[in-house]
């Protein structure tokens, strides 16, 4: 499905009770996920499949990502889209779920529009790294600069900074979307990423939150997770400690069981009528 944002197209998926058709009969309210950065919807193939038969799950590719258009968007203006897209579905209100960059926009949905967020999800998400992360965080995505012989060392580096095993199902559809992945977009995303404070704004998120971190993750070191616990009011925390940066695929199980613990399962306005599609 697509929608249309600032003439660009953009790609989602709406699956589970009430998708497309106004309201819904889940047992709580609609679930959107957001991908991290180089990833698309269908990274959370297991989330649709587990929650979608009981609450409407929508699963979106950002700008720039998957099938969506729209790689002149700026980062911080990707929030607007998401808007756009509840908009375009006619949904009230919703919880979101995202992974590090999709965390930091469903954090930024939640803080300009907290009477639509019911609770947000931040997985191994960070705001700011030390000068030293921050450096060598820089000389990783640099390579991406470098052609397919660099995209394929960074691929590697950043597998091992996110602890997924090389001989793993991860690992080898990874290695296989470098195909297809612009390494001149990412990188220039990522710069934009690293240049957003997303900080004074995060203190402004009200609704119920969990932070969620593999404690193997040496992408997103832990004191990230400390300081987004002190700046969001209502914060609750769970580390799976024997996963890395993608708990939601190396542990789905446990990932869908913290997640089903901490929604809220009433129904609270999910969905106006949703117009034709």
């Amino acid at each position: 499905m697509f929608f249309q944002h600032d003439g660009h197209r953009i790609h989602f998926t709406d699956d589970g009770p009430g998708d497309g058709a106004g309201e819904g009969e889940g047992e709580g309210d609609a679930l959107l996920f957001l991908h991290g950065l180089g990833g698309n919807a269908l990274n959370w193939t297991y989330q649709r499949q587990h929650f979608a038969s009981r609450r409407r799950v929508i699963c979106l590719d950002l700008p720039g990502h998957g099938k969506s258009e729209g790689k002149s968007i700026p980062f911080l203006d990707f929030g607007d889209v998401v808007e756009g897209l509840i908009d375009h579905l006619g949904i009230d209100r919703l919880a979101v779920c995202g992974l590090s960059k999709g965390a930091r926009v469903g954090l930024q949905l939640a803080a300009r529009s907290p009477d639509r967020v019911s609770a947000a999800i931040a997985v191994n998400a960070f705001l700011h790294l030390s000068p030293a992360d921050e450096a060598a965080r820089f000389a990783l995505y640099d390579l991406l600069l470098r052609g397919d012989e660099g995209k394929a060392i960074w691929a590697t580096r950043l597998l091992t900074q996110m602890a997924v095993p090389e001989d793993s199902r991860i690992h080898r559809g990874f290695m296989r979307s470098l195909e297809t992945l612009d390494g001149a977009f990412i990188r220039a995303l990522f710069q934009q990423i690293m240049d957003a404070d997303q900080r004074p704004e995060v203190t402004g998120v009200r609704s119920p939150t969990l932070l969620l971190r593999g404690g193997k993750d040496g992408l997103v070191p832990a004191y990230c997770h400390d300081e987004l616990q002190s700046l969001i009011p209502d914060c609750a925390s769970v580390v799976l400690e024997d996963c890395g940066h993608l708990p939601y695929l190396e542990s789905p199980e446990r990932f869908n069981l913290a997640l089903e613990n901490f929604l809220p399962r009433s129904v609270s306005g999910q969905s106006r009528q949703a117009p034709a599609r």
